[in-house]
């Protein structure tokens, strides 16, 4: 039986409807009473007070919670109707959430505006812990979408015998079929990180990637070059369903530096553009860059945002470290020149240190504003997506979207 709004929890279904234009929430009909309560206050609900909120979601404790912010404040509260699944990622395109199970055996797409979700299966067993995820959409001439979800396989990422498998694989919403295809892909002189999560801009999705090690010549003592592993943006086009050219960063980073993505909504709304974060692992500082122009696939434009001086005594007392590989999942309000970066505490120096807590640290242009914290990190068992094995990790919250939009697409 599909769920009702209102089992979503009141808070969450409002301010959903806070962000619907009323045309579009007049499209649909509900009988329970959080239904009754928004229709009866449309003043309120309106286009000033939706621009206040930024709404999207975040994976903490395994689990997926609705996020909140308006002016520097940062609330999360976990969704109901996802409480039966265990969580390993959570990702953001266009009013759908695709949430992938921690037993690997299935993804999740849901509606949260029309509370409606799809299961889908792997090609055979089960998917891998080192796959690779995005969801976008397709678009004809008439502004038609299809919404399609890339599955990026490339077993020279992980731990172990290297099978030369690379692979992309296409799930389309709208195909009666219900099944993947692989796309005719040849292996590229490129790889993406496991951990790296990409970033959905108009439909399509940003990597941070770099040459793959394997194509690169090495040294006199058999070593990789440091200056010699170039480092990139990649946009993957779901209406052409390829990668396109390199696109340049505005800073250069090496393999223990902490570089993240996000995407934002400028002006009005109408206009998604990308975010970048970067930390160098053994400097005092981290940079978040925004895109001025983002022209798709082949064009980009960079223009400094923010720069946080990390070594002051402040931040010792704050115990803010970006974690390389699972952390620094972050949004930017941009009106208000303020970033919100996810990370746990970090209590490094501390021998009996007390439980770790899932924290929003705030930003901006003059440094830190102050941390929100969200709730007690979990020591929980999970699958490294490099080695493969079980292991028991305090892993930090992962938020996908700032630029959450709600959509009358069916996904059931």
């Amino acid at each position: 039986m599909m769920p009702r709004m209102c089992d979503l929890g009141e808070k969450l279904v409002v301010e959903i409807f806070k962000r619907v234009p009323i045309t579009s929430l007049k499209a649909v009909r509900s009988t329970c009473k959080t239904w009754e309560a928004i229709t009866k206050s449309w003043v309120v609900l309106g286009k000033k007070a939706a621009d206040e909120f930024l709404l999207g979601f975040v994976k903490m404790n395994n689990k997926v919670y609705s996020l909140r912010y308006h002016q520097g404040d940062v609330s999360v509260q976990q969704v109901d109707l996802l409480n039966q699944l265990e969580i390993s990622a959570v990702y953001h395109c266009d009013g759908l959430v695709l949430c992938v199970a921690k037993d690997l055996l299935k993804l999740v797409v849901w509606n949260p505006y029309l509370c409606q979700s799809r299961w889908i299966g792997p090609r055979g067993e089960s998917f891998e812990a080192s796959d690779i995820y995005a969801i976008g959409y397709s678009e004809d001439k008439n502004k038609k979408r299809d919404h399609k979800i890339l599955r990026l396989v490339d077993d020279n990422c992980v731990a172990g015998p290297v099978l030369n498998v690379f692979r992309c694989e296409i799930y389309e919403m709208s195909s009666s079929d219900s099944s993947w295809r692989v796309l005719e892909e040849a292996k590229p002189k490129w790889e993406i990180d496991v951990h790296q999560r990409g970033a959905s801009v108009n439909g399509n999705t940003y990597f941070f990637a770099h040459d793959r090690v394997d194509d690169i010549e090495p040294d006199a003592d058999g070593s990789i070059p440091v200056d010699g592993v170039e480092d990139f943006l990649l946009c993957f086009d779901f209406t052409k369903e390829r990668f396109g050219p390199r696109l340049p960063l505005p800073f250069h980073s090496f393999n223990e530096d902490c570089v993240t993505l996000s995407s934002f909504l400028r002006g009005d709304g109408d206009d998604e553009q990308l975010a970048a974060l970067f930390g160098g692992c053994e400097s005092s500082f981290f940079e978040i860059w925004l895109t001025l122009t983002l022209v798709e696939p082949d064009h980009v434009s960079w223009t400094k945002f923010l720069l946080v001086e990390t070594g002051g005594p402040i931040f010792t007392s704050l115990h803010f470290q970006l974690s390389t590989y699972f952390g620094g999942s972050f949004f930017v309000d941009e009106e208000n020149k303020v970033a919100v970066v996810f990370e746990l505490d970090s209590y490094i120096s501390i021998s009996a240190p007390p439980p770790s807590q899932h924290t929003a640290f705030v930003f901006g242009q003059a440094g830190y504003i102050q941390s929100v914290n969200l709730g007690q990190a979990l020591k929980l068992q999970h699958l490294s997506r490099y080695s493969g094995k079980h292991c028991q990790a305090l892993l930090p919250p992962l938020v996908c979207s700032s630029s959450f939009r709600p959509t009358l697409v069916q996904v059931s």
